[in-house]
């Protein structure tokens, strides 16, 4: 009897833990970067920077900063204003991204992530100016002046990145105008994707960075320390603040390939993913397709693979 209802238990406590679990599986599988060598059609305004980096000119003084030839196609952000400019994530880092950002603005420069996953990461340690979000836990992660991501925080294991370690200068409470001269930025606090995503909202512009919040393809809210009710909060509080014109751009596109063209969504996705993340945080049972992560439909352009609400965020 004693031994059954330790078995019940550790199976209990391994389905709650079922996104820590399935990290330790991924690390055991650790594989490398998913790259594309075949031909990409790209979707004006992009244009190739070199025969990996694509960029486009948003206007407003903002460019998009695109890797289509890498596996998880991630798009950052360089919003350059009169005085200083800011580089909203850094990609993988499989290639040095300064000689793009030095190519487009000669202000200097800062670099703030979205979230602290690897393929948002990868080039901070480049940047002698890097911002994170003044948030709860993450101070207490310097150790000798440099900041040291967790294992579930980066999880770059996935694709054999090291951890690495980088200075931090500015730390941004949220809410906080981020001022560049003749421009300013908002940064939002979103947890649900993880516990210390940001994006950034332009008012003049009406332009959301959404980071990995939103974007046009598979959005995942599985790994370790998504959480689906906050996710869903989170959603919620971006639809009152956006507008039927605001512009909405995602840190991932190329689905699907080989065509390439800017992801950029409107506030009508962002509520279709707000009310599949709501029915999703609300059903604790099978729902939409698989069993881990649940893949659920969101709208044409994008799905949902999400966790169940009663698994350790």
């Amino acid at each position: 009897m004693l031994v059954a209802a330790a078995a019940l238990l550790c199976g209990a406590v391994l389905l709650w833990r079922l996104p820590e679990a399935a990290a330790w599986w991924w690390r055991a599988h650790a594989g490398s970067p998913q790259m594309t060598t075949g031909a990409l059609s790209l979707v004006p305004p992009l244009r190739w920077f070199d025969s990996y980096y694509v960029v486009a000119d948003l206007g407003e003084g903002a460019y998009a900063i695109g890797e289509p030839r890498y596996g998880q196609c991630n798009f950052s952000y360089l919003i350059v204003g009169s005085r200083r400019a800011l580089l909203f994530d850094t990609g993988p880092g499989i290639r040095d991204i300064t000689p793009v950002v030095h190519s487009l603005t000669t202000q200097p420069v800062e670099a703030l992530p979205s979230h602290l996953h690897f393929d948002h990461v990868g080039n901070l340690a480049r940047f002698q100016e890097v911002g994170l979000p003044d948030l709860p836990g993450l101070r207490r992660q310097l150790h000798n002046g440099r900041f040291a991501l967790g294992f579930y925080q980066y999880l770059g294991f996935v694709e054999g990145f090291r951890r690495p370690t980088f200075k931090v200068s500015d730390w941004i409470r949220p809410g906080t105008p981020i001022d560049l001269g003749d421009r300013s930025l908002t940064l939002l606090s979103v947890p649900g994707h993880t516990p210390d995503s940001v994006v950034l909202y332009d008012a003049k512009a009406d332009r959301l960075y959404a980071g990995d919040f939103i974007y046009p393809s598979s959005i995942y809210a599985y790994l370790p320390g998504a959480d689906l009710h906050t996710y869903a909060a989170s959603a919620r509080r971006l639809e009152q603040l956006l507008d039927e014109r605001s512009v909405i751009y995602g840190a991932h596109g190329c689905d699907p390939l080989p065509r390439v063209q800017l992801p950029v969504l409107a506030r009508a996705d962002l509520v279709s993913l707000q009310q599949a993340l709501q029915a999703a945080a609300t059903t604790a049972g099978p729902s939409g397709s698989g069993w881990y992560p649940r893949e659920l439909p969101v709208n044409e352009r994008m799905t949902l693979l999400a966790k169940y609400p009663w698994m350790s965020p």
